[in-house]
């Protein structure tokens, strides 16, 4: 699955955390973080445990500037809660769009 263009693999494996004030949940290879109100501490965290991340902003929202990235200092000002979404890069499992990849290279 694919949300405003950053592959989110489906599977069991995939947790939700809270992530407030800096906290950087580690455990599962792949978190969907909420209530992000301090990136770029959640962001030194997460990456020291091996993480890659994402970071979205006001992603639905018709007020304010949408914001998708994976520089923590761009949403540094705690304007509006934010969700994250960290990836182990070494997981282990492709996402499901490699396979069009795969067709394409062939």
């Amino acid at each position: 699955t694919t949300a405003r263009g950053v592959e989110v693999e489906a599977g069991a494996g995939l947790a939700l955390r809270e992530a407030d004030a800096g906290k950087s949940p580690t455990g599962p290879d792949r978190m969907v973080l909420f209530k992000v109100t301090d990136a770029p501490a959640t962001h030194e965290g997460l990456v020291a445990a091996g993480y890659e991340v994402t970071y979205g902003r006001r992603l639905y929202m018709e007020q304010g500037e949408t914001v998708v990235t994976d520089d923590p200092e761009a949403i540094a000002d705690r304007d509006y809660y934010t969700l994250a979404y960290a990836r182990r890069p070494d997981a282990g499992e492709e996402p499901a769009t490699a396979a069009f990849a795969e067709v394409g290279d062939a």
